[in-house]
């Protein structure tokens, strides 16, 4: 087994059960507890859709408290009703039932940041998928993830929809069945990919429309919503495929997924700041400036939170640290390096300081066990 697949496989199973991630019912309702707060970011797409139908974006925004400077702020995030809101505008303004298979176009791989980059640089579609049902949760759904194949038909479902009025449930299903549409043919490079699509819903009245958008057979009123594929396109190489550094992004994602909360912390803010660039570390006054407040205003909001951006630092590192070291088979100076130290003796350091053992000792203890 080739080291990518190592990591895909345990991104998908002992690390999602680890942070209590994975459901072992598939069909089940997520209550709105259960939702994570997206960033604000993620109401650009949207806003683009509704402007060029020539619908205005304080139109959109009503209601919502959503400000204009909060859309251009990558650390900022909107609450779970905001976002509802913010698309119950936009099914009133338009009166189209149909209006998420548009909203959904504009949702590129590089819109979802890390995540996004990590399914473009995969080594295959298959690892492109596990990484979905893996780190689903860093996009802008609100739908778990499911991927597999059975025969010459492959399958990626979308399941456990939120527990909202059934129309936006049908809006964010259209949304994102849409999005998920543009972004594997953008990963395989490729514009015929579905043989079908099953949708929980009727259509609304406009069955053609969803046949004509998804070029497709389309079954309605199905069990769940699943795309069905050729099983031959799981193990295609994928046009931009760099697995090394798909690897280390993903290992980004799982810091990020363990440390964001649905109560949107500041804590949580300045660690996806930690975390945006891989194999950098910045240092505390670029972080406040990110977040447009003076150092010592961040380490105040900080101490708020029983933290500090040192601690902060060192969890990161840290976390980043075990993960490379049980599951990659990368060597101690790069390990080193890719964790911000110039030499790999402030690495071994730093790591007995926070684990009492050597990093080499502590790979051989963990991978052996």
């Amino acid at each position: 087994m080739g080291l990518g697949q190592e990591f895909v496989i345990f991104g998908q199973q002992s690390y999602t059960r680890a942070l209590g991630l994975e459901s072992n019912n598939k069909h089940m309702t997520k209550s709105l507890l259960d939702l994570p707060q997206h960033p604000a970011r993620a109401l650009l797409p949207p806003l683009a859709v509704m402007a060029s139908m020539g619908y205005e974006q304080k139109d959109c925004l009503l209601g919502t408290g959503v400000l204009t400077s909060q859309l251009e702020d990558g650390s900022a995030r909107i609450s779970l009703q905001q976002e509802l809101c913010f698309y119950r505008n936009i099914l009133e303004l338009t009166g189209d039932p149909t209006i998420g298979l548009s909203l959904g176009e504009p949702f590129l791989p590089q819109q979802y940041g890390l995540v996004g980059y990590a399914l473009m640089s995969a080594e295959t579609f298959r690892h492109a998928l596990a990484i979905v049902e893996s780190y689903g949760r860093l996009t802008f759904s609100f739908f778990s993830f499911h991927y597999g194949a059975q025969g010459r038909t492959a399958w990626f479902s979308m399941t456990d929809p939120p527990d909202i009025e059934q129309e936006l449930v049908d809006l964010y299903l259209d949304r994102d069945l849409s999005a998920a549409r543009v972004d594997f043919e953008e990963i395989l490079g490729t514009s015929s990919l579905l043989k079908k699509l099953c949708l929980p819903h009727g259509g609304k009245g406009k069955a053609q429309a969803y046949i004509e958008h998804f070029c497709c057979e389309v079954m309605f009123n199905a069990p769940e919503a699943r795309f069905e594929f050729s099983s031959d396109l799981l193990d295609s190489p994928l046009p931009q495929s760099d697995p090394e550094s798909s690897r280390h992004l993903q290992q980004q994602c799982q810091m990020l997924i363990a440390k964001l909360t649905t109560q949107g912390r500041f804590v949580d803010d300045v660690r996806l700041l930690i975390l945006a660039r891989p194999g950098y570390f910045p240092d505390i006054d670029y972080v406040a400036e990110k977040l447009d407040m003076s150092t010592r205003t961040l380490r105040r909001r900080l101490k708020e939170e029983s933290s500090s951006y040192r601690e902060l630092l060192e969890e990161v590192r840290y976390g980043l640290a075990r993960e490379y070291l049980t599951n990659t088979q990368l060597p101690m100076d790069e390990v080193s390096r890719l964790l911000g130290y110039t030499e790999s003796g402030n690495f071994s350091h730093a790591f007995r300081r926070w684990s009492g053992s050597s990093p080499s000792a502590w790979r051989q203890e963990n991978v052996a066990g």
